[in-house]
C-alpha cells in the first residue's frame, strides 16, 4: 500500500510541475512514418528553414527603409493577422525606437511577444512540423537594429541610411515551424529624397530604394546558413494628416528552397499633432510567402529627445 501511494504521489507531483511521468513521453510515430525518419538524423534536419515553409513571423521580409531616420523616440504596439490557405496566424507586434547620442544614430527593437496559429494537416505535413494538432501559441524573435544617418538634406544627393540588424534565437516552437531557433542578421543601405508637390492635400512625395545582405542559420549539415541579396523600393506620399507608402521588398536566397520571398506593402500612417498616432499596413505575399496580412498599430511618440 505504501509503494502504491508513493507511486501515485510521484505522478501527482510530476503533473503539478508540468513534467512528463515515466512512460508518458509524446508519441511521434506518426511523424516518423509520414516523413520516413531514418532513426538517426535529428528531426530538425528535416525542416526547411525558409520563408516558404514556415510561419509568417519566422523569416519576414524586413522593412523597406526610405533613407531617413525616425524623428524622436517612439513605442508601437498592436495586433496582426496573417491569412493563407492552410495557416491562420494572429499575433501581437511591438517595437521601440530611441535616438542615441544625436539625431543621426538610433536603436530599434522589434518583437512578436505572442503568436497564435492554426495549421491544417496538409500545411503541417508540407512543413514537416511535429505539432500533431497544428495549433498553439509561440513567442517570437527579438530584432536589435542600429540606424546610422550617413547623409541628410544634401542639395542634390539623396538621404542615406545604413542599418545593422541582429535577429536573436529567442523564438519558440521550431517543432511547429513557427520560428527558426537560430540567429540571423542583415545589413541594408537605403536612399530617398523628398520632392515638394504643393497641390491640394498632397504636400510631397519621397521615392526610395534599399539594398542589402541577409543571412540566417539552418540545421542541414550541407548548408548551415543561407546568404541572400536583400532589396526593396517604394514611394511615400505625404498628405496633411497622413502618409501613404507603397513598397515592394524581398530577398533572394541561393538554395532555391522557398527562400526568395517577395511582398507588396501598403502602409498608412497618421500625422496628427498628438502623442498618439496610428499605422495600418496591408501586406500581400507575391512569391515564397503565401500570406495576406493586416496590421494595426498604436504609435506613441515622445518627440526628439535631443531638442
Amino acid at each position: 500500500m505504501y509503494l502504491v501511494t508513493k507511486h501515485y504521489g510521484a505522478l501527482l507531483l510530476l503533473a503539478l510541475l508540468g513534467l512528463p511521468g515515466p512512460g508518458y513521453s509524446q508519441d511521434f510515430s506518426w511523424w516518423n512514418s509520414r516523413h520516413q525518419w531514418d532513426g538517426v538524423t535529428a528531426w530538425q534536419n528535416y525542416l526547411i528553414i525558409a520563408p516558404g515553409f514556415m510561419g509568417p513571423n519566422a523569416l519576414p521580409v524586413p522593412e523597406v527603409k526610405n533613407g531617413r531616420l525616425p524623428e524622436g523616440a517612439s513605442l508601437a504596439l498592436g495586433p496582426a493577422q496573417h491569412l493563407s490557405t492552410g495557416d491562420r496566424t494572429t499575433n501581437l507586434y511591438s517595437e521601440g525606437y530611441v535616438p542615441l547620442f544625436s539625431d543621426r544614430v538610433g536603436l530599434r527593437l522589434q518583437w512578436v511577444p505572442l503568436e497564435y496559429y492554426r495549421m491544417d494537416t496538409l500545411t503541417r505535413d508540407i512543413r514537416r512540423a511535429r505539432d500533431f494538432d497544428g495549433k498553439g501559441t509561440a513567442s517570437g524573435d527579438v530584432y536589435i537594429s542600429t540606424y546610422l544617418q550617413l547623409l541628410q538634406d544634401h542639395a542634390t544627393l539623396p538621404d542615406v541610411v545604413l542599418t545593422i540588424n541582429l535577429r536573436t534565437a529567442s523564438g519558440g516552437k521550431l517543432s511547429a515551424a513557427r520560428f527558426t531557433d537560430a540567429p540571423g542578421y542583415f545589413f541594408d543601405v537605403s536612399f530617398g529624397k523628398d520632392f515638394a508637390v504643393g497641390r491640394g492635400a498632397l504636400q510631397r512625395i519621397r521615392p526610395h530604394l534599399m539594398a542589402g545582405f541577409y543571412v540566417w542559420q539552418r540545421f542541414e549539415t550541407n548548408a548551415l546558413q543561407n546568404d541572400s541579396f536583400l532589396y526593396g523600393g517604394g514611394v511615400d506620399c505625404q498628405f496633411t494628416q497622413f502618409t501613404l507608402t507603397q513598397a515592394l521588398g524581398g530577398y533572394l536566397g541561393y538554395l532555391d528552397d522557398g527562400d526568395k520571398p517577395l511582398v507588396y506593402r501598403l502602409t498608412c500612417r497618421s500625422n496628427f499633432d498628438a502623442a498618439l498616432n496610428y499605422e495600418f499596413r496591408f501586406q500581400q505575399g507575391l512569391h515564397d510567402f503565401g500570406y495576406t496580412s493586416f496590421r494595426l498599430l498604436g504609435v506613441l511618440r515622445f518627440g526628439d529627445l535631443h531638442e
